[in-house]
């Protein structure tokens, strides 16, 4: 019983760590995509989100 509980508990800590690893990466790569696309690199009808101009 006691280990089952264990169990269960650990597979939601590394679905969870899993899932914020995922959030970070994401975050990270729209944010490194604008500016990519403020550098010339990406061309900005491909970017994910609208870039504006500041």
């Amino acid at each position: 019983m006691l280990r089952t509980v264990v169990k269960l508990i650990a597979a939601i800590a590394v679905i969870s760590l899993a899932f914020l690893g995922m959030v970070k990466v994401g975050g990270w790569y729209l944010d490194a995509e604008e500016q990519q696309v403020r550098d010339g690199v990406k061309d900005p009808r491909t970017a994910i989100l609208p870039v504006i101009d500041r």
